[in-house]
């Protein structure tokens, strides 16, 4: 039988050796706790490398790109540069004091512009053939994008071009309305009553226009000098014989001579009735007679 002192002895045995195996236990933890920190900082840094590593990469890569564009830009500059010294120098080689021969002109050259390039979408003109070149440079009183792009305008001088234009016409409409008077129809027009034949005209309004040049030469003189302020000479001088172009085509070139205008009403088979424009006078002849029809171009003359 075990005595008490043995047994106590036995506990106090049993107490140490715990203590002395938590002990380790905690030590061993801890020392783990720090392998594990110093480990995942390292990593991190790693990662943080790895990142720093792949942007300059990345940016190496761009200024290698950038770098090789420079260089074939450069090398097509020289190759031109070349081929114009070598121009330059048969040019002084042909033209000396002591030849008389006289070199031909060389031939286009497609590869640099100098002709009617099949591959390109443009090519290079001198302003001086700009008279000889076909384009639409005005569309119901507007400038036309080929042509604001033909003559390189800023949006600005377009703005300013197309609002001078239209106070143009606007003074043409306004001098014309003002001097336009009610008159009978000119003989042969319309039919006298009973005529009853489909093939004349049975009703009419009908109004004398006097010319009208001399009440719009100073608005003419204004437009092109305000065109010349703010386009230039050589572009407001092409622009402003584009205008009298469309002038002449669309407004009876702002109301030179003398014109009757009207409408007319023709009689049809089934009881309706048809729309007529008709004009006589300068640019007319004795009678010019349009069918006014649902898709009238809004910006012409007749519909104003």
């Amino acid at each position: 039988m075990i005595s008490p002192m043995a047994k106590q002895m036995f506990r106090h045995t049993n107490s140490k050796y715990f203590m002395k195996k938590l002990l380790v236990i905690t030590i061993v933890a801890a020392i783990t706790v720090v392998i594990w920190k110093a480990q995942s900082n390292r990593l991190r840094a790693i990662e943080v490398q790895n990142e720093r590593l792949a942007s300059v990469v990345a940016e190496l890569g761009g200024r290698s790109a950038k770098a090789m564009t420079a260089r074939q830009s450069a090398e097509e500059k020289l190759a031109e540069l070349r081929m114009e010294s070598r121009e330059r120098d048969a040019l002084v080689a042909g033209t000396g004091p002591q030849t008389e021969k006289i070199s031909a002109p060389p031939e286009p050259d497609p590869s640099r512009h100098g002709g009617w390039p099949q591959s390109a979408d443009f090519f290079y003109l001198p302003k001086e053939y700009l008279t000889n070149v076909s384009y639409k440079l005005f569309n119901g009183g507007q400038l036309t994008d080929e042509g604001a792009g033909l003559f390189g305008m800023t949006p600005a001088e377009r703005q300013t071009t197309d609002k001078l234009f239209d106070d143009l016409v606007d003074k043409f409409h306004s001098v014309e309305l003002s001097r336009m008077t009610a008159t009978d129809p000119p003989e042969g027009w319309v039919a006298p009553p009973g005529a009853g034949s489909a093939n004349h005209f049975d009703s009419g309004l009908i109004y004398n226009i006097p010319d009208l040049s001399d009440d719009l030469n100073a608005a003419r003189t204004d437009f092109l000098n305000q065109l010349q302020q703010s386009v230039g000479g050589s572009r407001a001088d092409l622009i402003a014989s584009a205008a009298s172009s469309y002038l002449a085509d669309n407004l009876n070139d702002l109301g030179t001579g003398n014109r009757t205008v009207g409408f007319l009403w023709q009689p049809e088979a089934d009881g309706s009735h048809t729309l007529w424009f008709a004009a006589s006078g300068t640019g007319y002849g004795a009678g010019s007679f349009q069918l006014v029809t649902p898709d009238l171009d809004p910006n012409s003359q007749i519909a104003y």
